[in-house]
């Protein structure tokens, strides 16, 4: 996983450097959505897939699809990560430059599991304590995990917070067993 991560990384970093340098990080992110798209398609991944294609016929094909959807320089980028046999990390490129691209906005992710569904207030007010909390704007994503048994656990970055009850009967058998 690291492998591909670092693969990917110089790519998105030249991309954001690019869409910031010419203001244009909302378009690059649906370029990327556009090519990544096509790159994901179920026909073009089994024509690509054929043992008889050259990487020359894969070129071909990326840009004849998406010659008239995104501009030169998307065209020029698939071309680049073709030729270099690196069309598998397309997807972390485009994880990675969201996530650049967030960094640059103040954004960060969180991650609220939840033991039960949250409705919207709730979410807004998780985020709201994050936000006040670390300064920065947060782009909450859910999800449900029974095992909580109750209350939230969220992650931002590499910092976890755990307010779960499961979390809570963890540290309390771990205090009574000291």
């Amino acid at each position: 996983m690291a492998e591909v991560i670092t693969l990917a990384r110089p790519y998105a970093q030249a991309l954001f450097s690019l869409a910031k340098e010419t203001a244009a990080l909302n378009k690059w992110s649906d370029y990327l959505d556009f090519l990544q798209s096509v790159a994901n398609d179920d026909n073009f991944r089994s024509m690509i897939g054929a043992p008889d294609i050259k990487l020359d016929d894969i070129e071909s094909i990326f840009l004849t699809i998406c010659r008239d959807q995104v501009p030169e320089e998307a065209c020029n980028f698939m071309q680049l990560l073709v030729r270099n046999g690196r069309l598998s990390v397309l997807s972390d490129v485009v994880r990675q430059y969201e996530a650049l691209k967030a960094e640059d906005e103040g954004v960060v992710s969180a991650d609220i599991q939840s033991a039960f569904e949250l409705d919207d207030a709730q979410v807004k007010k998780i985020a709201d304590i994050f936000s006040k909390k670390l300064d920065k704007r947060i782009s909450p994503s859910v999800t449900i995990d029974p095992s909580l048994i109750g209350g939230v656990k969220v992650h931002v970055g590499d910092k976890v917070w755990d307010a779960s009850v499961r979390g809570r009967l963890q540290h309390m058998a771990v205090t009574l067993t000291n």
